[in-house]
């Protein structure tokens, strides 16, 4: 019992230690992006999978817009990212990817914007939280780093849940980071149903190369390792078709046929633990934290896109908490509530699908309101 409350105060110091980091987020600025992941060194990028519940006509969600999940209909959304090397998960900061930047988007191209590395495919962030060149992953899959997730079978065993930096971490051996990554590809996918059902299809079109061009590269292995290897061709055909779509009319089918692969793809891994269920989340939104925190420079949003992919995750993230709510619940009620409740104020950083003049939520508060989150998680954590 001793040795358990240890670890549980461990886990909420360094989450405290999260949420006074956020309080230097404005300080570091561009500093957070070089945790992201970079695009992969395919062309476009894959299509966004928003699920709805019965139909295309379901779309909306109980997020707003059309971030609801479609069982069965025409989108329906999950988001899971995934990827390999968790950096420290202490500060947020992290060094200036050598890419930098945006990467120098072009908006409009084939697969919607070309990447800095050439070819078509996705723009290029400097990494995108989970995504990296290479395939490998950043901070944002710093929950599953190597001593951290305590061998993805028996989550519960956590030794680092934030991860030593540099600890690798595979989609093949974890279980957990491969299930993110698929929901995070669901998470650019439902930020392209919604921008482009809503007729932003030029915002939208981006998104659908994401999951191609950003996700896929870490994901591939794993997928193959479990007998998945259909998503890349449908992923592909979605991303090398974007640049055509001018209504949702144009995508719906190939993107539909994605989303259908990344579900198959998400049930091909047994039952998760809560734990694998919690750094999922956790996943999930610190991608968007740290996309949000590239979004914005001198206090108003200069990269849409980025604000777009973090409200596609933080849905997508709340979509899997609440399709987990029985077991959590089940585990921990006051846990599941306080965790639903802090993962709803952190989405509100994001009122709309296009980004508001004025920024919702301060960079620093965000930080702190992920930090809260990872508070309100621990029960399932250690």
């Amino acid at each position: 019992m001793n040795n358990q409350k240890l670890k549980l105060w461990t886990g909420i110091g360094m989450a405290t230690l999260l949420a006074s980091s956020g309080a230097m987020a404005d300080q570091h600025g561009g500093e957070h992006h070089d945790e992201m992941m970079t695009s992969g060194a395919h062309g476009g990028e894959g299509g966004e999978g928003g699920e709805h519940h019965g139909g295309e006509g379901g779309e909306k969600s109980a997020h707003g817009g059309e971030g609801g999940e479609n069982h069965g209909g025409e989108g329906g959304e999950k988001s899971a990212h995934g990827g390999e090397g968790g950096e420290h998960h202490g500060g947020e900061g992290g060094e200036k990817s050598a890419h930098g930047g945006e990467g120098g988007e072009s908006h409009g191209g084939e697969g919607g914007e070309k990447s800095a590395h050439g070819g078509e495919g996705g723009e290029h962030h400097g990494g995108e939280g989970g995504e990296a060149h290479g395939g490998e992953a950043g901070a944002a899959f710093s929950y599953f780093a190597a001593g951290g997730e305590g061998g993805e079978g028996g989550e519960g065993g956590e030794g680092g849940e934030g991860g030593e930096a540099g600890s690798a971490v595979s989609a093949v051996k974890s279980d957990g980071a491969y299930v993110a990554m698929l929901h995070m590809m669901q998470g650019h996918l439902m930020a392209a149903r919604e921008l482009i059902k809503a007729g932003n299809v030029a915002e939208g079109r981006p998104h659908l190369t994401h999951p191609w061009a950003e996700v896929y590269p870490m994901a591939d292995a794993g997928l193959d390792s479990r007998g998945q290897d259909s998503l890349g061709k449908h992923l592909k055909t979605l991303a090398e078709n974007a640049g055509q779509v001018e209504k949702w009319g144009d995508t719906s089918k190939t993107f539909q046929a994605a989303w259908v692969d990344i579900e198959k793809a998400i049930k091909s891994v047994g039952g998760q633990s809560a734990a694998s269920v919690s750094k999922v989340v956790l996943s999930l939104t610190k991608q968007a934290v740290l996309e949000y925190d590239e979004a914005l420079e001198d206090g108003r949003f200069v990269a849409e896109h980025e604000y777009q992919d973090g409200r596609g995750f933080v849905l997508a993230a709340q979509d899997y908490l609440k399709n987990n709510q029985g077991m959590l619940k089940k585990q921990n009620k006051e846990a599941w509530r306080d965790a639903e409740k802090a993962l709803n104020e952190l989405q509100q950083a994001w009122p709309t699908a296009l980004p508001p003049k004025q920024p919702a939520m301060s960079v620093a508060n965000l930080y702190s309101a992920q930090a809260r989150l990872e508070l309100a998680l621990a029960p399932y954590l250690y």
